[in-house]
């Protein structure tokens, strides 16, 4: 504009001379001059205070962003911590679990043989119940006979028993009745050792299941105690997973926050890298070596733009950090600018690439390249042809990727090229 500006306050000077005003001319023209040179002033101080502004938006950007992934390291961190805990805890309780199970299994097996043992004082019992009961009848009979001896048998007999002069003559006596009651004798001796052995198991089987009763309430107070610390655990797990849940929360919220903070950065640096192009084409506006121009010749077909997108081949960023430019395969690439070779070298990811510092924090990024044509530390001229389209690294197709460094960071390559 003002090249232009210049010319036409010339040709009025030409004019003016001719109408004899030249020196009023010339005045003018130095004047204008003047005044677009302090329009220029201050557009560039317009720029520099602009370009500040986003320098500080992205340098914000960044702090928030370092400050958001410390948040969620600290979180992340938190979080392992409560989850090794609650993974311990819960070993803790699945032995406690395992104590229950075999507590569980005693009692039972105790409350079997208690039961068995009741089986069998009761069994001893009703067969005390009929000894003694056979005893007495045994007894009755013996009375009976006795009776029926004395009131049917020899009357003599008996008296002479009962009226023994001496020791001899009553053993004698004795002797005889032994004789008649030896079958009762046996009877209510056998009746009486029946009796003895069964009171002797029946106070076994007694003492037995008392034995078991008193083991069975220690067992039940073990498993009362296992149970209580059971719900105990099992508090301090919920407690666990609630601090989980809430970590987990905060971590969601940073991690949104994060990726607004990202969003926030990628447009900064458009911004940036925008005003930085800007300002290269107005002090190249006759498409000098200094501005940027478009790396592959043979074709203006973008296939994937800048920014998020969807992985198109596994292990490929699904932030896409420049633009796939599709070709044919064996197109040349050119140097978007000058300046030097900083890496001209092959990666499984980025296959052929090339990388080029032009200077002021800015470099430009070439991938897939079939062919590398320059090596590192290699000075290129804008629109060298420095490699060959291709598909090589993690790749779907002939293309190439071209990325804009400023600073240490990509930014939108369509800020510098169009």
């Amino acid at each position: 504009m003002r090249k232009r500006t210049i010319g036409i306050l010339l040709g009025i000077a030409v004019l003016a001379f001719a109408s004899g005003r030249v020196s009023t001319a010339i005045d003018s023209v130095y004047a204008a001059e003047e005044s677009d040179t302090s329009e220029d002033e201050d557009e560039e101080e317009e720029d520099d205070s602009y370009t500040k502004e986003l320098e500080q938006k992205r340098n914000n950007a960044l702090d928030q962003i370092k400050s958001l992934k410390s948040d969620i390291s600290t979180v992340e961190s938190k979080i392992k911590e409560l989850k090794n805990s609650k993974s311990n805890l819960q070993s803790y309780i699945n032995q406690l679990d395992g104590q229950m199970n075999t507590l569980s299994s005693q009692i039972k097996k105790l409350e079997d043989d208690i039961a068995a043992t009741e089986d069998d004082i009761a069994a001893r019992t009703e067969e005390l119940e009929k000894a003694e009961a056979d005893a007495q009848d045994q007894y009755e009979m013996m009375k009976t006979r006795i009776c029926y001896l004395y009131e049917n048998g020899n009357p003599s007999m008996l008296a002479a028993f009962l009226e023994a002069d001496s020791m001899a003559d009553m053993i004698n006596r004795v002797e005889y009745a032994r004789q008649v009651s030896e079958y009762d004798q046996r009877m209510m001796q056998k009746l009486s050792d029946t009796m003895q052995d069964i009171k002797e198991q029946k106070e076994a089987l007694e003492e037995e299941k008392q034995e078991q009763e008193d083991l069975l309430s220690e067992v039940q107070a073990q498993k009362q105690a296992v149970n209580k610390a059971m719900d105990a655990k099992t508090a301090e797990i919920n407690s666990y997973q609630e601090q989980i849940n809430s970590a987990s929360g905060e971590q969601s919220e940073y991690e949104k926050q994060l990726n607004e903070q990202e969003k926030l950065l990628a447009q900064v640096e458009n911004q940036i890298a925008a005003a930085a192009a800007a300002k290269a084409a107005a002090s190249d506006g006759d498409g000098g070596s200094s501005g940027f121009m478009w790396p592959c010749p043979a074709s203006h077909r973008i296939t994937s733009t800048f920014g998020n997108r969807t992985a198109p081949v596994a292990g490929a960023s699904t932030y896409h950090k420049g633009i796939d430019i599709g070709a044919s395969s064996g197109s040349a690439i050119v140097a978007a600018a000058s300046g030097r070779v900083t890496t001209s070298a092959y990666s499984s990811s980025a296959g052929n690439y090339v990388v080029i510092s032009h200077g002021n924090g800015i470099s430009t990024v070439y991938m897939h390249a079939s062919a590398r044509y320059v090596s590192e530390g290699d000075v290129v001229s804008k629109g060298q042809t420095i490699a060959a389209v291709g598909s090589t690294g993690f790749s779907t197709g002939p293309h190439l990727h071209f990325g804009v460094i400023v600073n240490g960071s990509y930014v939108n390559p369509l800020g510098y090229v169009n």
